[in-house]
């Protein structure tokens, strides 16, 4: 899928998600409720009212217990809102909009957008690299914005170039200073070669274009064609945002506490542990093939205060 149209659509989901949180939103939706029910053949058996559980105020306490007696209403404090705020919380935590920006720019990046300015330049958007040069400030976004127009001006020029042609001189001209020499026979046989080069020329360019078609939302093929012609030194801005382009993911990747390998460190002893070290502790247990070196690790420790330097070193 296309960045820009991911990033899109996941914004469009929160404040889609964020309508559903207002008061009028609910009652539309026990409004449909109600609705489906009258028209349906299966009867449902409707909330009931819970007879409320009041706590006896204490001495010396000034708030007073309301419990919520209404069954929808409970069902809409209790579980609807609830429900909503926490998708949208962990929406916010795994796409914030600190990253939607950047990733709008790497968007700019993929074979199709490139395609696009290469056929009118005037389709760049004005505010085109900002988040991006924001976030990675060694990149120059003039430069950038310079060296993109240019690359997306001599697009077709670096795909023909990828490989070798069949022919490196032209045809033609070659073909034209021999029939002056050659009877009536041979200038039919050289129609046909001719005819059989146009073909051919025709098929690598049928093929070339079949290629273009594949994965035009990918930054892969452009990355592929920086590394196959070595542009690196022509194109150096783009070439390090084509380069974050292919390493960057697209959602979060924060250490999660739902890895199997959690009960495994974060046992009943360990209930108390910050989010920091239990990030690098998942990272020692699921990455085993780094192999730190222990000795310089101990001397770092012990470095620290005088226990740990009479615990660790003898």
């Amino acid at each position: 899928m296309d960045i820009l149209l991911a990033t899109s659509i996941v914004t469009k989901t929160i404040n889609s998600i964020r309508k559903l949180r207002a008061n009028n939103s609910f009652e539309e939706i026990i409004k449909l409720t109600d609705n489906f029910i009258n028209e349906s053949d299966t009867d449902f058996i409707p909330l009931k009212n819970i007879r409320p559980r009041r706590v006896p105020i204490k001495a010396g306490e000034l708030m007073q217990d309301d419990p919520i007696v209404c069954p929808i209403k409970k069902f809409e404090v209790e579980t609807y809102n609830a429900v909503i705020d926490m998708t949208l919380n962990e929406l916010s935590d795994r796409f914030e909009t600190t990253n939607i920006g950047p990733l709008k720019d790497i968007a700019l990046l993929s074979y199709r957008r490139i395609q696009e300015v290469h056929n009118d330049p005037t389709m760049l958007p004005k505010d085109s690299f900002i988040e991006l040069c924001e976030v990675y400030s060694k990149i120059n976004r003039d430069c950038l914005i310079s060296e993109y127009m240019q690359f997306c001006k001599n697009l077709n020029e670096f795909e023909n170039n990828l490989n070798l042609p069949k022919f490196l001189h032209d045809v033609s001209n070659n073909k034209s200073s021999n029939d002056e020499d050659e009877n009536d026979n041979n200038d039919d046989n050289i129609s046909m070669l001719e005819l059989n080069t146009y073909d051919d020329l025709n098929e690598t360019s049928n093929d070339n274009d079949q290629r273009a078609i594949k994965n035009i939302g990918s930054t892969k093929k452009i990355f592929q064609m920086f590394c196959t012609a070595n542009l690196t030194s022509c194109f150096p801005n783009l070439y390090v945002a084509l380069k974050l382009s292919v390493t960057l993911p697209i959602s979060s990747c924060s250490v999660e506490r739902s890895f199997s390998k959690l009960k495994l460190i974060k046992t009943k002893l360990r209930t108390s542990m910050l989010q920091d070290r239990l990030e690098n502790l998942m990272k020692i247990s699921c990455e085993k093939d780094l192999n730190p070196i222990v000795d310089n690790i101990i001397l770092s420790l012990a470095g620290k205060s005088s226990s740990l330097c009479k615990a660790l070193v003898y």
